[in-house]
């Protein structure tokens, strides 16, 4: 159980890997822990190296890039209490980034007015997952989790393309299970969503998704699903929104060891005051373990997200001090596509990668955008991530990793490329 903690922690640490508290909001209604773990500890160190750490204005003329040296440290706690009757997964985070050179944050040369210099990054996760049977029909979830950090986490399905300062990410999934018949039961829920940024002004949003979903069990090994999803979001300075979801799927057992799960449908999205519109909605993931030393997750959303719809997409006569074109688009199509794996070489050796594909289209320019500012506008985010953990002596291991993004988009003043590679040390007791 030791090497699970460990796993998790360096997942965790190495800044790229889907974490249990993430998977885009879509996981089978069955996913919770199957043991019980008592209160586990893990600490670790690392050195790490940033080609870009501040990514913004990067691939403009004249702006230099600035590697920079930075130390990462951390304590996580993990707890887990399972009974047939009740279950609780506990976890905490707690770290710090420092960079040995101040950074900049946000507008960086081009606007001085919101240039920040700092160093210091402090990180703090938590979560919260309860399951209570009340009896053989009804069943109460809970799936709570926070954040405060710094770096774009693109596990959770919300994060922006580039560094943008520190940002609270709040999260709360309740629900209640009911078994109707046999084959035949609901689940009815509530989820709150916040995200709040320290640096960045008018990108602060929250919303509120109410849901129900029919499941019907139409053989030992699947379950077909029907849902209705209604959503009020509320945003800092883009019109606040209404989105309805008509939604079909399944969750397929293709064996004891690979859960597939597929939902599909539409969209109608209605943002105040501008014009609605429909668009497919599709969101799916895979969970194996291919066998007792490899396992993989992978994950796939497509829809209208209601959020960062006010974004710069040029700016004019760099490299000087300029005003930004800004552009405020109706929709925000996105497709998220994720993945993580993992490989047990041997007892002491275990190798991790995984990866994002985000594509981002922008259309339906608002009054308010800057005339020159395009009508629509795309761009292309692509993460990949390597590392490793080697067990040196007991419960102590030496871990690595490698990260790389790739920004692409309409303008140059988003692009960006960045490697960061860290490496240090881990021990759990």
């Amino acid at each position: 159980m030791k090497n699970i903690v460990i796993v998790s922690a360096f997942a965790l640490a190495s800044g790229g890997f889907l974490s249990a508290q993430g998977l885009y909001n879509i996981m089978p209604f069955d996913d919770e822990p199957t043991d019980s773990l008592p209160l586990n500890w893990t600490a670790g160190a690392s050195i790490g190296w940033d080609s870009n750490a501040s990514p913004q204005f990067s691939k403009v003329p004249g702006v230099d890039t600035d590697d920079v040296l930075y130390v990462v440290a951390f304590v996580q706690a993990n707890f887990v209490s399972k009974t047939p009757q009740t279950t609780w997964d506990v976890w905490a985070r707690v770290g710090a980034t420092y960079y040995l050179d101040n950074i900049d944050q946000n507008g960086g040369a081009f606007l001085p007015s919101t240039r920040v210099e700092t160093d210091f990054f402090p990180q703090i996760r938590g979560g919260i997952n309860f399951v209570h049977r009340v009896n053989e029909c009804l069943r109460l979830r809970s799936i709570s989790h926070a954040s405060w950090e710094q770096e774009p986490d693109y596990d959770y399905g919300i994060a922006t393309d580039r560094r943008n300062g520190s940002y609270l990410r709040l999260s709360s999934d309740n629900s209640a299970g009911y078994r109707w018949t046999e084959r035949f039961a609901t689940n009815t829920g509530y989820r709150l969503s916040l995200v709040d940024f320290e640096v960045v002004d008018r990108q602060d949003y929250v919303s509120h998704l109410f849901y129900n979903q029919f499941r019907y069990r139409s053989s030992e090994s699947t379950v077909l699903t029907a849902a209705y999803r209604i959503q009020f979001q509320n945003n800092d300075v883009a019109t606040d929104s209404t989105s309805h979801y008509f939604l079909v799927g399944a969750e397929h057992e293709l064996s004891p060891v690979t859960v597939v799960v597929l939902r599909v449908g539409g969209q109608y999205f209605d943002p105040d005051r501008r014009n609605s519109s429909w668009s497919p909605y599709a969101e799916a993931t895979i969970r194996t373990a291919v066998s007792e030393t490899v396992s993989l997750r992978a994950f796939i959303r497509y829809g209208i997200e209601d959020r960062n719809r006010r974004i710069a997409t040029h700016s004019i006569n760099p490299p000087a001090p300029v005003v930004q074109m800004l552009g405020i688009y109706d929709e925000r199509k996105v497709l998220r596509i994720g993945t993580q794996g993992s490989y047990v070489v041997s007892s002491k050796f275990t190798i991790f990668a995984g990866g994002h594909i985000i594509l981002t289209d922008y259309d339906g320019k608002t009054a308010g955008s800057h005339p020159g500012s395009p009508g629509s506008f795309n761009e292309s985010i692509y993460n990949l991530n390597v590392g490793a953990s080697v067990e040196v002596r007991e419960n102590v291991y030496v871990t690595g990793s490698y990260n790389f993004t790739l920004s692409e988009s309409d303008s140059n003043i988003r692009d960006y490329e960045r490697h960061r590679a860290q490496l240090g040390v881990q021990a759990a007791f």
